[in-house]
């Protein structure tokens, strides 16, 4: 069985990598135009952002925050972005660390400051070094400073609030704060991202086909995790978008269950929640697989209850509603399936640059958000869990399913499972 599941050698068979459609990258003018709201939201204050990214994986890659990136498009530690709407010739001024000869030989060679990098970026002006003289430059030109807040609160120590204040304190200007600017002009994508998250979920779909055939008896969790990325990479993923979860069994009722380790056995039911990213935007799809093609009937009360809490979000989802409003509604659905003990998590979340992306779940969706709708059941005692995890995109009239081409209906997974194992070779 386990040889009829390895992974076909790319270089064996014309292999061809499928080219990025569309782009990955977005072009300068998407950025001019996020910066040209953030300046009219500032009411003639500066503002001041820092990239506040970090190091990931063993490559030790820079992924830069979701804020600083969405203004910028700049992925690089150290860089500062100064707003001065009242100035005639520098209103954007983007501020990158300072060229390092000796350590650029080995991490490779950064652009000197030009014409051209500014309209890379699309800024009036680019400069490398501490964001001082700037600052003090436009504190002289300015009556107040905004301290634009993070979009995520776990980000409220970041270090754009200090600049401001000091800022501030230096010459005397009004603080003004704008702690949900962000996450508000976040929360709805335009076309060029709505694009780029499409495409994650196309790629995404080709990778829980894989897992479709290739969750059965006698394969660690592991072996579907390294199939499913092969098929994500394979199809012109630009990274992960979180770590990838496979849940056999018990572990299938561990909500971030990520060591990957057990054996699929015969009558298991396997979380996976896995999705690939497109140019920065993630996907986040889960489904639940049986391990023998058919959910038992335990297992199949469960399934149609979450099936069931995910309908009623989705009949729910309208322009004007809330995400509190819509985790009210998958929660009075599974307690009316007695499970609302064992959902243990958010109904969903905003999807955008980050998985879990910026958005305010007390005030309306807006038109043009994506969102998770994600209902769960677990179920450590009996041994499995349930989740189905579908995206959203609101509309003025309502909904669109974005994940619709993956079956979700318990019939539909069966049916799903044996057409995908058919085709195994």
């Amino acid at each position: 069985m386990l040889s009829a599941l390895l992974l076909p050698l790319a270089v064996a068979g014309g292999f061809v990598h499928p080219q990025p459609t569309p782009p990955a990258e977005l072009p300068a003018s998407v950025y001019q135009a996020r910066r040209a709201r953030v300046l009219a939201e500032l009411g003639g204050c500066i503002g001041v952002l820092s990239s506040q990214g970090e190091l990931s994986g063993i490559t030790e890659d820079y992924r830069q925050d979701g804020d600083f990136l969405w203004l910028t498009g700049v992925n690089e530690p150290d860089a500062h972005l100064v707003l001065q709407p009242k100035s005639p010739y520098r209103k954007v001024t983007l501020l990158l660390k300072s060229r390092d000869p000796e350590k650029e030989r080995w991490t490779g060679p950064r652009e000197p400051v030009s014409p051209e990098l500014e309209q890379r970026y699309g800024v009036d002006a680019v400069l490398r070094g501490a964001p001082d003289g700037v600052l003090v430059a436009a504190g002289l030109h300015h009556d107040c400073v905004a301290v634009i807040a993070p979009a995520t609160m776990r980000k409220e120590d970041r270090g754009d609030a200090e600049l401001a204040l000091r800022l501030a304190g230096r010459f005397g200007l009004k603080v003004v704060y704008k702690r949900g600017l962000l996450g508000d002009l976040r929360a709805a994508h335009d076309a060029p991202e709505l694009e780029r998250l499409e495409r994650a979920i196309a790629i995404t779909l080709q990778g829980h086909n894989v897992v479709a055939r290739a969750t059965v008896p006698g394969v660690a969790e592991r072996d579907v995790q390294t199939q499913l990325e092969y098929a994500f990479f394979s199809a012109g993923a630009t990274g992960l978008a979180y770590p990838s979860i496979v849940g056999s069994g018990p572990n299938g009722a561990v909500l971030h269950w990520d060591q990957n380790t057990r054996i699929l056995k015969d009558g298991d039911l396997v979380v996976v929640d896995a999705a690939a990213e497109y140019g920065r935007y993630a996907a986040d799809i889960t489904r639940t697989y049986p391990v023998s093609g058919h959910f038992s009937a335990e297992q199949a009360k469960v399934y149609r209850a979450v099936y069931q809490a995910q309908e009623e979000v989705f009949a729910a989802i309208r322009p004007g509603v809330s995400m509190a409003e819509l985790q009210h509604v998958a929660e009075e659905s599974l307690r009316r399936a007695g499970h609302l003990a064992d959902f243990i998590h958010s109904f969903g979340h905003y999807v955008g640059l980050d998985v879990h992306d910026a958005g305010d779940r007390e005030r309306p969706i807006p038109v043009g958000a994506v969102i998770t709708v994600e209902p769960g059941v677990y179920l450590p005692v009996q041994g499995f869990g349930v989740r189905i995890e579908d995206e959203v995109l609101v509309t003025d009239k309502g909904y669109r399913l974005l994940t619709a081409a993956l079956p979700r209906k318990l019939e539909d997974v069966e049916a799903w499972v044996a057409r995908e194992r058919k085709r195994a070779p």
